[in-house]
Formats: C-alpha cells, structure tokens, sequence
C-alpha cells in the first residue's frame, strides 16, 4: 500500500462518515462535528503545492484540518 491508496481510503472513509445519522455516529462515538463535515478533499484536489499525499476537512464549526499521509517504511 502506498500513501496515495491510504490518502484515497482516508477520503472515502471521512466522507461516509459525513454521511452517518446522528444514531450510527453515536453508536460509532464519532464527534458531531465530524458527522456533519462540510468539506473533504486531497491535498492535489485543493492545488496544495507539496509533494506529500493527504486530505483536507472542513468541519460542521468552519475548523479546518490538514492530515498528511507519509509513509514511515
């Protein structure tokens, strides 16, 4: 597995949680604010110039968030 099949699993995994009902969230102890996410996107999707794989979010409050994916071996 490389970074790019993690940094596509990451997206596909954040944006089914966006769509979880308040009850699958809770029964999964997933935050409110992640349920409700109003943005997930790769690092290349948003034109970042960096060479490392990642996503970013946007959050149900307006926070946003970098997660990077770097392979460590």
């Amino acid at each position: 597995m490389n970074e790019i099949e993690v940094q596509n699993a990451l997206k596909a995994l954040l944006r089914q949680v966006a769509l979880m009902t308040e009850k699958e969230a809770a029964k999964a102890d997933v935050p409110d604010d992640l349920v409700n996410l109003r943005y997930v996107r790769t690092f290349q999707e948003d034109g970042l110039l960096t060479n490392n794989a990642g996503v970013t979010l946007i959050t149900a409050d307006s926070s946003e968030f970098q997660i990077a994916v770097v392979k460590s071996r």
